[in-house]
């Protein structure tokens, strides 16, 4: 499980780095639906709701990503049960 627990982890710190370089974009991109806004009331509009969609989207899928691996890290997967030839155990109804 060690070397699962690595691998989470080393994810969990991407998807972090990811986060922080999503935010350090969106920043300016508003900026400049802000600016686009003031020249064009229509296309600004639309560029800072795409910005808003792209920033909600985006931290909230890497937010479940983290979350779902930080529960796999501290509820780690059973291994499966095996029957007596060595097999996993069929799930019965």
């Amino acid at each position: 499980m060690t070397a699962d627990r690595e691998q989470l982890e080393a994810w969990i710190a991407k998807t972090q780095q990811t986060r922080k370089r999503l935010a350090y974009g969106l920043v300016p991109a508003a900026f400049v639906a802000l600016m686009v806004l003031v020249w064009s009331r229509p296309l600004g509009g639309l560029l800072l709701v795409s910005v808003a969609i792209v920033g909600t989207f985006g931290f909230w899928i890497t937010g479940g990503h983290i979350t779902d691996w930080e529960a796999k890290i501290a509820n780690p997967p059973k291994p499966p049960e095996l029957n007596q030839h060595g097999r996993r155990r069929r799930e019965r109804d």
